[in-house]
């Protein structure tokens, strides 16, 4: 796996950095609670090492048509999507699930858990990930 130095940007969201342990409490506190609002205020700056490829699934498409729309369908069709993850994530290994979400569906995958990588792109799609301890 090849890692990649970058700058701590505090507008993204980092997948693990709540679970950051280095061994010393201090800094793992730190990097939990306060390392965001501290870059964000210019205090500090930050840099991270992160994964230039992570094994993960990827949800290229998902719709329901017009007629059917809001009866949860979607939800449903997610949770099938969940337990299909589950199992490949059982079978080969994964991190989570990636996906672009048009404008109109970031709410959506919100509620059900996802974050946003870089913001909303909005109008453009934005890329968002769910962590595998986030897949119910």
């Amino acid at each position: 796996m090849t890692i990649v130095f970058s700058k701590y940007d505090p507008n993204l969201t980092y997948a693990g950095q709540k679970k950051f342990d280095c061994g010393n409490a201090a800094i793992n506190k730190f990097a939990h609670d306060s390392l965001k609002s501290q870059v964000r205020k210019g205090v500090c700056v930050a840099y991270v090492l992160l994964p230039k490829q992570i094994p993960c699934t990827r949800l290229i498409m998902l719709g329901v048509d017009n007629q059917y729309k809001g009866r949860n369908l979607g939800k449903q069709l997610m949770k099938e999507a969940f337990k299909a993850t589950k199992l490949a994530a059982q079978a080969v290994g994964s991190f989570g699930m990636y996906l672009d979400a048009d404008a109109e569906a970031v709410g959506f995958y919100e509620a059900l858990g996802f974050s946003l990588l870089e913001g909303n792109k909005s109008p453009n799609p934005s890329p968002m990930f769910l962590p595998m301890s986030g897949v119910p």
